[in-house]
C-alpha cells in the first residue's frame, strides 16, 4: 500500500556510514540528522523523569533531581531485520508533509495487571527521539550507566480500537507522553473518510473496503487525501 511504503527502505542487519546503534538496543538503529542537545524543556524533563520514575519505582521530583539532560537527539530510527523505519516529526518540513509522514506510528506499552502483564496498543505522532545517559548509581538500579533511547509520542484518541482488526478513527490528539523506543511497532497511515480520519495499521482488504464504501455514501466532489 503505497501510503505505507517505507522511504528509507534499510534492509541490512547492522548500521552503516553515519548510523549510530547502541549497545542497549541491538535491533534498534537511530539514524541521521543528528541534534547535539544541552537541556530540554521543564516540561518534557518532567515527562522524562516521569517515565524513568516509573521504570525504578521513584517520584519524579527524586528523579530530577539526579537525571542528566539528553545528550543527543536523532531524526529517524530503523528497526533491523525488515523492520520499520521511522521519521520523527521535529525533521518534517512543510514541503514534504504530504508524503513523508512516517511519523504516524503504532506502539505498544506493557502495564502490569493483578494477575498477569497487560499490553496496550495505541497510536499516534512520532515527535522526537532523544538520547541520554544515566549516571552510575544505584538510585537508577537496572538504569545505572544505561544510555536511553527515549520517544517523544503525542497519542491520539481512538476509542481504544485495533485498526489491523476494525474501522478505528482518531478523533483527537492527547497530551505527549514519553516511553522506550522499543515501544514502536510500526508505522501507520491515516486516510480521510466521512470527514474523519481512518487509522490504516497494516490493515486487511476488508477494512480498506469499509473506509472506500464510506467514501462512497459521502457526497464528494474531490478525492480522499491519503497520508502517510
Amino acid at each position: 500500500m503505497a501510503y505505507l511504503e517505507q522511504l528509507d527502505d534499510q534492509k541490512d542487519d547492522g548500521s552503516i556510514a553515519h548510523e549510530h546503534l547502541l549497545n542497549e538496543y541491538p535491533n534498534h538503529i537511530l539514524r541521521p540528522p543528528y541534534k547535539a542537545m544541552k537541556a530540554v524543556d521543564p516540561e518534557s524533563q518532567e515527562k522524562i523523569a516521569q517515565y524513568i520514575g516509573q521504570v525504578i519505582g521513584r517520584r519524579s521530583s527524586e528523579v530530577k533531581r539526579c537525571l542528566p539532560s539528553p545528550s543527543f537527539s536523532a531524526g529517524k530510527l530503523r528497526i533491523r531485520n525488515s523492520g520499520d523505519a521511522f521519521r520523527a516529526k521535529q525533521i518534517c518540513h512543510r514541503s514534504t508533509a504530504l508524503s513523508r509522514r512516517n511519523f504516524y506510528v503504532r506502539y505498544e506499552v506493557v502495564f502490569q495487571g493483578h494477575t498477569k502483564a497487560i499490553t496496550q496498543i495505541s497510536y499516534g505522532d512520532l515527535e522526537k527521539i532523544v538520547v541520554l545517559t544515566t549516571p552510575v548509581d544505584p538510585f537508577f538500579a537496572n538504569l545505572s550507566g544505561k544510555s536511553l533511547a527515549l520517544a517523544l509520542i503525542k497519542p491520539w484518541g481512538t476509542d481504544g480500537g485495533l485498526a489491523s482488526k476494525e474501522n478505528v478513527y482518531m478523533t483527537t490528539c492527547k497530551a505527549s507522553i514519553i516511553t522506550d523506543i522499543r515501544s514502536l511497532k510500526a508505522v501507520v497511515g491515516l486516510v480521510e473518510t466521512h470527514k474523519k480520519w481512518g487509522v490504516i495499521d497494516r490493515a486487511p482488504a476488508t477494512v480498506v473496503t469499509n473506509f472506500a464504501e464510506d467514501n462512497a455514501a459521502e457526497d464528494s466532489d474531490s478525492e480522499d487525501e491519503i497520508l502517510q
